[in-house]
């Protein structure tokens, strides 16, 4: 069962890869190095964060200029494991040879999806993400097929409910 967060308008993606971190070391999962995805990952600050503290992250993002952007914002980077842990690729997140392996792996997966692509989103999210992985997702509900969906609560974060 996948345990879902919902990050509001108001999170700043600077404070993704610490809310993961801190997240994730609250729980009973540890391995050697942690996967982040982002789908849809626009300008890779989320996944230049992630990776910044050790995650192993992987992008995902279809517009090109984006795509651009975040590779140039990687490659500049001062700081060595975002270099090194870090991965952007450009295309549609739906084709499975471009997000099946990362989501297969990933310890949390974030997604910016638009409200009419959230069921499909959802769907790709229960077939393809292992148990136990942490969802997020910038602006719009996550709807699961499996009963758990995302409930709002004091901090705009959700838990599942």
């Amino acid at each position: 069962r996948n345990e879902t967060m919902l990050a509001n308008n108001n999170l700043k993606h600077k404070d993704i890869g610490t809310t993961i971190k801190a997240r994730h070391n609250k729980s009973a999962v540890h391995q050697k190095q942690l996967h982040f995805v982002d789908l849809g990952s626009g300008d890779g600050t989320a996944v230049l964060a992630a990776s910044s503290l050790g995650w192993r992250a992987t992008g995902i993002e279809m517009n090109p200029t984006l795509w651009l952007m975040s590779s140039i914002r990687r490659l500049l980077s001062n700081n060595k494991k975002t270099r090194i842990n870090s991965e952007l690729k450009i295309g549609d997140m739906f084709d499975a040879s471009i997000s099946q392996s990362s989501l297969r792996n990933a310890n949390c997966t974030m997604i910016f999806g638009v409200a009419p692509l959230m069921p499909r989103i959802s769907n790709m999210i229960e077939t393809e993400c292992r148990t136990g992985c942490w969802i997020m997702s910038y602006r719009f509900r996550v709807p699961l097929a499996n009963g758990y969906d995302v409930v709002k609560n004091k901090k705009d974060q959700a838990s599942v409910g």
